[in-house]
């Protein structure tokens, strides 16, 4: 039997006339893609000159860059490392499947009814308002990974948990700078109130951002302890790269716009500078309790650090910061009128102080994983 072999021919486009606004739309599909190439090539160019020249701006005052890195390493070391580690080592422990169940089980109604946010997310926020950066955005993250948070209930967490350590609130700037643990004790009371005030306020905010976190996990990569000095050593690093370039920024710029920068970039200069000047002590006190709160561009840039690819940008993370530095500022006059509280005992020691809270948050933890082995 034969077979008939049928060709179908298509028909040809040439000499046609494309459809009525075919060529409207490839234009502005072309001008929207030729406007996203410019952008993302202006961002690639602005990224090396600015480290070429903050690399001159420390080339151009050494003494002053090595004076600023030198002073903020001192804070790391005194205040800030140690009240951060126990924290970190015990992250762990603090963020794992176990300690979502039980604080789920503990906290889940207060939680759900005041921030709008699970259980799991309590200690996240107490790791953050007890240790500060980067424990408490660590934590949020790492709980929002394994409870299946979206990006936008881990923004909202996060938001109450960025913040100093009160023990480099009490040691370092309460103790160290203005002479009185007490009012280091003010400061660090104020400073968690105004993380709360904006947890409360958020607790509606950032409902579309629906996609999923992913757990960034240095720690648990590493190695608790391991990973607990890297990421201790990344806060000594961000503390001395801006608090060189504060220093030197400041010897350029003169006395008044220098101590703007150094406020803006390096608190714990900020604060020794605001400490220093000749006003009242409640005024004093007031102007300190609003920059930690703002926290300077090096606590912002750590906070962006631990959640990087979290949806929250630096516009918007200023903008919180300069809220609760509002917010700090308030609280701290509406206490100035309370009578001194001496508990300067627990500033004396912040590493014995961060492992006892790091502890005692453990224990719920620990209690069910030894049910759960009997």
């Amino acid at each position: 039997m034969g077979r008939t072999l049928r060709i179908v021919q298509k028909p040809s486009t040439m000499g046609k006339v494309p459809p009525k606004g075919a060529e409207e739309v490839s234009s502005r599909h072309c001008c929207v893609e030729s406007t996203k190439t410019a952008r993302v090539s202006g961002l690639s160019i602005l990224k090396p000159l600015s480290a070429l020249m903050l690399m001159a701006l420390l080339l151009a005052r050494p003494q002053a860059a090595a004076l600023g890195a030198l002073r903020a390493m001192a804070a790391w070391a005194a205040s800030v490392a140690p009240a951060v580690f126990p924290f970190l080592a015990l992250m762990p422990l603090l963020t794992c499947d176990e300690a979502c169940r039980v604080y789920e089980k503990l906290l889940g109604g207060v939680t759900a009814r005041l921030f709008r946010l699970p259980g799991a997310a309590a200690p996240a926020m107490v790791v953050g308002v007890v240790a500060g950066v980067p424990a408490g955005p660590l934590a949020a993250r790492g709980v929002a990974a394994r409870t299946g948070m979206d990006q936008g209930r881990l923004q909202r967490l996060a938001v109450a948990a960025m913040g100093f350590s009160p023990a480099f609130l009490i040691s370092g700037v309460g103790a160290g700078m203005l002479g009185s643990a007490a009012l280091g004790w003010r400061l660090a009371l104020s400073q968690i109130l105004a993380q709360l005030t904006l947890a409360l306020l958020l607790r509606k905010a950032w409902r579309d951002r629906t996609r999923p976190v992913a757990d960034a996990g240095p720690i648990r990569q590493d190695g608790a302890i391991r990973g607990a000095v890297l990421a201790a050593l990344t806060i000594c690093g961000y503390m001395a790269l801006f608090g060189a370039l504060a220093r030197a920024a400041s010897g350029l710029l003169g006395n008044q716009a220098g101590g703007a920068i150094l406020c803006l970039m390096d608190v714990p200069s900020g604060a020794r500078l605001l400490a220093d000047l000749p006003l009242p002590m409640q005024a004093r006190l007031v102007l300190i309790s609003a920059l930690c709160g703002f926290g300077g561009l090096c606590l912002i840039a750590q906070c962006l650090g631990a959640l990087k690819g979290c949806g929250l940008g630096w516009m918007e993370c200023l903008a919180l910061r300069v809220l609760a530095a509002l917010f700090c500022a308030l609280y701290t006059l509406l206490g100035l009128r309370l009578g001194e509280v001496d508990l300067s005992g627990l500033s004396a020691d912040p590493l014995a102080a961060g492992g006892l809270c790091a502890s005692v948050l453990s224990i719920p933890v620990l209690l069910k994983m030894r049910k759960s082995i009997s």
